[in-house]
């Protein structure tokens, strides 16, 4: 099982968007979950699915949170039995969209810190996404949302990544071509994995 988990540092920057859209692009090669760990059911809202588990062909959604914007005091002891159940079963991919800020000292984004971290941002807070990612273990990869069509990802700052990319403003159908050189180094990973 490959897990990704995608991390930023602020609302609106389409890590919502870019789970979605990658989780869709490798349900195309093996079995996939894609998990809502935000606290505002964001993807889930998103997606307009009911209940906290639902399939589509090999693209399977997980709501982790009970109810949009409420957080009870049993909500983390019940999120990790969810996980914890959920990474029993065999999955080829796991996409992880987390809220905001999410740091693995956390006890629910603690879970993954196995996971490759992918940080999303949007031009304007690039410096300071660096900066977060130097909380986690490691970086695989960076994904600058939201640029003009010729922007270019600092050289200095792609070396930091095993992989980075940007993504123009485009429509949301259109983000999963931006996200293939990711896609194809995921799959690589898994054909290694199962050999």
């Amino acid at each position: 099982m490959i897990k990704i988990s995608v991390l930023g540092i602020k609302e609106g920057i389409g890590k919502t968007t870019i789970s979605l859209a990658l989780a869709k692009e490798l349900s195309k090669e093996g079995r996939t979950l894609l998990v809502d760990k935000t606290p505002s059911c964001g993807l889930w809202r998103k997606i307009g699915l009911d209940g906290d588990f639902a399939c589509q062909g090999q693209l399977c959604f997980l709501k982790l949170f009970k109810r949009p914007f409420r957080i009870e005091e049993l909500d983390e002891d019940s999120i990790k039995s969810k996980l914890i159940s959920a990474y029993k079963e065999r999955w080829d991919y796991v996409v992880i969209d987390n809220f905001s800020c999410a740091v693995p000292e956390n006890p629910i984004i603690g879970l993954d810190v196995d996971s490759l971290p992918i940080f999303v941002t949007d031009p304007f807070n690039v410096r300071v996404t660096l900066e977060y990612s130097e909380r986690f273990f490691r970086k695989y990869g960076l994904i600058i949302n939201l640029t003009q069509r010729e922007y270019k990802i600092n050289k200095e700052i792609s070396k930091l990544f095993q992989i980075s990319v940007s993504i123009p403003v485009t429509e949301e159908n259109d983000v999963r071509l931006f996200l293939l050189p990711l896609i194809a180094d995921l799959k690589g990973r898994k054909q290694t994995l199962y050999e």
